[in-house]
């Protein structure tokens, strides 16, 4: 029986609206009674597929996902909240996107060339994200991308994702930013063809062709030395279009290695200069800039860079964020509870001028007490603790990230 809007799904999820019905799913706006708000529900279907290869791909897209709910995640991957493939009726629940796939967004002219070209920098950080993490995503194109009213993408549907170390068993169907591997085209000279992280990087490069030069070229017709946007009318700059260049060539060793590799030369093609690593103790590794902050999902709030799971509700939606200062990287208090830095003399509470304010108005402050700082440096090694080191929730920063000295092959 095919699930209708007002059905109850586990008694738990009230269907309101078809959003859309894919290979393998059908994905519903559904009130979720627990948490008082509407999520995304992907529920299997069996139209295009067999049950097993379906519910494979299910669990699969759980298994990559899940983590990132429980330790940290990344404000570009649409956020996992439960499911359940074990007993009937099977489900996946997700963060529910406000805003427009990037296709409508960019043919309705609703995308300026600056957005344009910032959502192109923020998704080679999420290949970063992935690549760092064992995923290699293979299906980077304008209908998996969601543009929030902010103008921040978001990459969605996992179902063809992996692990770097996994065999590819998908079959995929011809799009204009498919890696000619990943469809059995052969490129002159090849010395390496298997579909990898190499092929997110292709798909990355014809996605951010697309976004500066508002143009596609079929995969069979890209020249030998990739595309170049300023070629095609771009007035993006020499460096952004060389890293483009690089990216969309029919070679895969002629691309960047991964995703970490292509991150940093756009961000020093975009003038954005170095980057922090932060890894939770789950393991789970992302990269920051100069003015990204961490914090805790919320919804109806806007999503932090790197998104910290915290079950009681204590870390704040943007809790801190990095600076890049001439004598190295900082860490700046926005929350309403501190940070805790550890140092060489122990822990340094760090406290934003809201936080403090606020502590003030309940009493826990003398208004005469020292404020405490709202920003410290921080340095390779650095252990930050939300709240309070004994509140359960670590991160360590690397600020010698090997991205940053990488070649970033821009011209």
């Amino acid at each position: 029986m095919e699930p209708a809007a007002g059905d109850t799904i586990r008694d738990r999820y009230t269907l309101a609206e078809h959003l859309g019905t894919g290979g393998f799913a059908t994905v519903w706006r559904a009130r979720d009674e627990q948490r008082d708000r509407d999520i995304a529900l992907k529920l299997p279907s069996m139209h295009a597929h067999d049950e097993e290869t379906v519910l494979s791909r299910f669990k699969r897209e759980q298994q990559l996902l899940e983590p990132f709910t429980e330790g940290l995640s990344h404000g570009t991957v649409v956020r996992y909240l439960d499911g359940d493939l074990e007993n009937e009726p099977r489900y996946i629940a997700l963060e529910l996107l406000d805003g427009d796939p990037l296709a409508e967004a960019f043919s309705s002219d609703a995308l300026g060339t600056g957005v344009r070209r910032r959502i192109a920098t923020d998704l080679a950080e999420t290949l970063d994200f992935l690549h760092r993490n064992d995923i290699v995503y293979f299906d980077l194109k304008p209908e998996n991308v969601i543009v929030r009213p902010a103008g921040r993408p978001v990459l969605l549907d996992f179902n063809t994702a992996i692990r770097r170390s996994a065999a590819v068993d998908v079959r995929f169907e011809a799009d204009q930013f498919k890696a000619p591997e990943l469809l059995g085209l052969e490129s002159d000279g090849a010395v390496d063809a298997s579909p990898g992280p190499r092929s997110d990087i292709y798909s990355w490069g014809k996605l951010a062709f697309y976004l500066l030069a508002g143009a596609k070229v079929p995969t069979g017709n890209v020249p030998e030395g990739g595309l170049d946007p300023r070629s095609f009318g771009s007035t993006c700059s020499r460096s952004l279009a060389g890293v483009v260049t690089r990216a969309t060539a029919p070679d895969p060793a002629a691309r960047y290695d991964d995703g970490t590799a292509l991150a940093a030369a756009v961000a020093r093609a975009s003038g954005r200069g170095p980057r922090l690593l932060v890894t939770h103790p789950s393991g789970v590794r992302c990269a920051a800039g100069d003015g990204d902050a961490f914090g805790r999902f919320v919804a109806d709030e806007p999503l932090p860079w790197l998104v910290v799971a915290d079950p009681e509700g204590h870390v704040s939606p943007r809790h801190a964020r990095f600076e890049r200062a001439a004598d190295g990287w900082r860490l700046a208090d926005e929350s309403l509870n501190g940070t805790y830095v550890a140092g060489a003399e122990g822990w340094q509470f760090v406290l934003g001028e809201a936080g403090y304010r606020a502590r003030v108005e309940r009493g826990e402050a003398a208004p005469d007490n020292p404020q405490p700082p709202t920003a410290v440096p921080i340095d390779d090694g650095t252990v930050l603790a939300p709240v309070h080191p004994e509140y359960g929730i670590r991160l360590r920063v690397t600020t010698a990230d090997r991205a940053n000295s990488q070649d970033a092959g821009t011209t």
